[in-house]
């Protein structure tokens, strides 16, 4: 018999989809106990061992005890951690990760007392970190680009994917300043600048989450990482950030600032490191103060990775996980990932007094409100025919291959490049990057991949041959069951890396010309998650035996076109004097070896620029361009504090002339902004890409300022005898600075604004700012 409708029973308010978000956290937060909302603050990672059986299916039985209590959030869903298959098989297959999110969401939603059900996060630095997935260029190259237009139709893709795969949360993008070259996690980085890291930032959370809130089904959650790395001591993992509070304003604080007040990003993760002397998890002046009150932002602090332990064993500041746990979430902690260790004990914590319970549904709160958002009660699982249909789409890997090509820096060319495909020759193609295709780290898996020897001999015609050698192995081979970011760092054998090189010697003395790759592989740059597994460096040349094969390819007196894959900036002196070309790739994605053989051949003309300066030697310290005047009165005994290649240089195959900047008005008041206007033509007989460059100078100021600050950038593409007029509005607070007192504001007095194409290759008009 049917339920006459008015005894139907009402729908419990936060089960309603027409009443506002807010209501309906408040409603369900006023029905939960205290261990469910713990359990909202909690994640789990290797935990899955908890509710997984042995071949790591979703086990029911097992999620009875394990998630009684509901949960907050998945780590990595797509991977088998947790399982027995995780040190043998580290991903799940597509449908295999559809079916165990789909199976968590069922048992939360059906056989939980509220039907909470989870958020999932995946990594997104450059594409979701999953097999099949899309793989972009790595972050620096993405910087190198200048093309925030770009990255958000890259980012719109990570995020899309993302979602289809059941994923709510990205932990993307990283918008620390790559400050320190040294420092293993600047392969996680768009580039050195605070204003050009902003707006890749601003970007990239554009293309995870949209242009505006509520989110959208085919977007995800973006997360600003990490608040506050700051570049650690000497470039070592975890190590503090030896830095005073005005330089963090006016460098490394200015992209979380810049995103935050422009696109409501929804998370936050703070850093392992010290920030003013205070771990950034249990620190209240940053999270509080600069985050919350100062920047504005409203969203929810995510723990990163063992954040919140790691003050117990790292820091010592916490006597165990109970001290650990009180302290971060007094600090404003709203979850804590991968495993929720310590914020297990919060229900306890709570009832013993040291804990208020107004905190804990504080962070509740902010992360119900993402769930909510997010339709999750409503539409809690994956539809598997969808995701089999929109990962790795053909215009992706179009949009891919695009990136590669825009990403790719000219550094040297005689008119050497480009080749004529069709030219007969042999081609040696050398070097121990050339054949596989490198993705860096926090990437995903994808069988269709295409490293540069494979790319080459896709382009060339049937007059041209391609020879390959190795050169030498940069490290020794991993060994079974090894991943590049987890598995020490072994020496390659010496005796077989001299037989390498004189093979290459050999090669190359009986090619027509040579394209020498050399580089990194990622677990020489990476992040330093095991005290045997560093990425970090203390010199910044080739490493391992790459110099003697740089050396024996040269002395073959061929022409040689370099070309660098690698997650870090390398100093290649040697190379850069003795090559005809010299080209830098970063780490570029599946479409790398396609995109770097259409620069090659002339497909594609280069038009990327550095993100972040190339060192001049092994050994130099870092050198930031935007370094304060005094920084630049001395010299060291061995070589000049200076790149080899500088912050927004890159070459074309065709030229570009640029005017001297021209001002809408030479003099404004206090709180005024004005126009910059730069013509830009191309005078040569190739279309290509210029990226147009404005700085600041303020020529007298109460506390010191940078000698040059990049405002404004814009990558322009113009056809042979094209000239266009680039028009760059600057706002008031283009000409702000954190002045003696630490006050944001405009002082009056002589600023140079510049223009060109890199931080090295300007002309500059001068502007006067009035007392009123």
């Amino acid at each position: 018999m049917a339920v006459p409708a008015l005894a139907r029973p009402a729908i419990l308010p936060y089960r309603d989809a027409s009443l506002p978000v807010a209501d309906r956290v408040r409603d369900l937060l006023s029905r939960m106990t205290l261990e469910e909302k713990a359990a909202q603050m909690r994640c789990i990672w290797f935990g899955k061992a908890g509710f997984t059986d042995a071949a790591g299916a979703f086990s029911p039985d097992k999620a009875t005890h394990s998630l009684a209590n509901g949960i907050g959030q998945i780590a990595r869903p797509s991977d088998t951690a947790g399982t027995p298959r995780f040190k043998t098989e580290h991903f799940r297959t597509l449908d295999d990760s559809i079916a165990f999110i789909n199976a968590v969401q069922t048992f939360l939603v059906e056989r939980t007392r509220l039907g909470i059900p989870a958020l999932f996060h995946e990594e997104t630095a450059h594409g979701l970190a999953v097999p099949g997935a899309t793989v972009f260029p790595s972050p620096p190259a993405l910087g190198s680009s200048w093309d925030p237009a770009l990255v958000e139709q890259i980012f719109t893709v990570a995020g899309r994917e993302a979602r289809l795969r059941g994923a709510t949360v990205a932990l993307a993008p990283v918008i620390d300043l790559a400050r320190d070259p040294r420092y293993g996690r600047v392969e996680e980085m768009f580039g050195e600048d605070p204003f050009h890291v902003g707006q890749m930032g601003l970007a990239a959370v554009r293309g995870q989450q949209g242009r505006s809130r509520p989110l959208g089904r085919d977007r995800v959650f973006a997360t600003l990482k990490h608040f506050l790395h700051a570049s650690p001591q000497a470039g070592i993992n975890l190590s503090p950030a030896d830095i005073h509070e005005r330089g963090l304003r006016e460098s490394f604080l200015r992209p979380f600032e810049t995103v935050i007040r422009h696109c409501d990003p929804a998370i936050v993760m703070p850093s392992y490191n010290e920030v003013l002397g205070i771990p950034a998890h249990v620190n209240i002046p940053l999270l509080q103060g600069e985050g919350r009150k100062r920047m504005g932002f409203k969203g929810a602090y995510f723990s990163d990775y063992n954040g919140i332990t790691n003050l117990v064993d790292h820091h010592h500041v916490a006597a165990d996980n109970d001290d650990a746990a009180v302290q971060a979430i007094e600090a404003g902690i709203d979850a804590e990932l991968p495993d929720g260790q310590a914020y297990a004990r919060l229900p306890q914590l709570v009832r013993d007094g040291r804990v208020a319970e107004a905190l804990v549904d504080a962070a509740v709160a902010r992360v119900l409100t993402l769930k909510f958002e997010a339709e999750l009660f409503e539409r809690p699982y994956s539809d598997l025919c969808a995701a089999r249909r929109g990962i790795n789409r053909p215009d992706d890997v179009a949009l891919a291959r695009l990136a590669a090509r825009k990403a790719a820096v000219l550094l040297k060319n005689d008119g050497l490049l480009p080749l004529d495909p069709r030219t007969r020759r042999t081609i040696a193609v050398i070097g121990p990057v050339a054949e596989p295709a490198l993705f860096g780290g926090y990437a995903g898996e994808n069988d269709r991949a295409v490293g540069l020897l494979a790319g080459i001999r896709a382009a060339v015609g049937p007059n041209v041959r391609v020879e390959y050698a190795p050169g030498v192995r940069i490290v020794a081979p991993l060994k079974p069951g090894e991943r590049e970011n987890m598995a020490p760092i072994r020496p390659a054998d010496a005796q077989d890396n001299r037989r390498l090189i004189a093979e290459a010697a050999a090669l190359a003395k009986s090619a027509d010309l040579v394209i020498l790759a050399i580089g990194d592989v990622p677990q020489v740059t990476r992040e330093a998650i095991f005290v045997d597994g560093s990425g970090d460096r203390i010199r910044l040349g080739l490493f391992g035996d790459q110099d003697a094969l740089v050396d024996a390819v040269l002395a073959a007196g061929k022409p040689v076109v370099g070309v660098l894959l690698n997650g870090r900036p390398l100093a290649v002196a040697r190379l850069a004097d003795g090559a005809n070309a010299l080209i830098e790739g970063w780490y570029l994605g599946q479409e790398g070896g396609h995109g770097l053989a259409d620069i090659l051949f002339g497909l594609a003309n280069p038009g990327g620029k550095l993100a972040i300066g190339l060192p001049r030697t092994p050994d130099s310290a870092p050198a930031p361009y935007d370094r304060h005047q005094s920084a630049t009165i001395h010299r060291a005994i061995e070589a000049e504090r200076a790149p080899l290649f500088p912050f927004g240089f890159g070459l074309s195959y065709t030229r570009f002339e640029l005017s001297p900047p021209r001002l809408s008005q030479p003099r404004i008041a206090p709180g005024q902004g004005l126009t910059v206007e730069v013509d830009v033509a191309n005078v040569g007989e190739r279309t290509g890409d210029e990226v147009v460059q404005i700085y600041l100078r303020d020529e007298v100021s109460s506390a010191p300022r940078p000698l040059l600050e990049l405002k404004a950038f814009e990558r322009v593409t113009l056809a042979p005898g094209e000239r266009r007029t680039l028009r760059f509005p600057l706002d008031a607070d283009a000409f702000a600075f954190w002045d003696r007192a630490m006050q944001w504001r405009v002082e009056p007095g002589r600023f140079t604004l510049f223009a060109g194409n890199s931080s090295a290759e300007l002309q500059g008009v001068l502007l006067e700012i009035s007392a009123g």
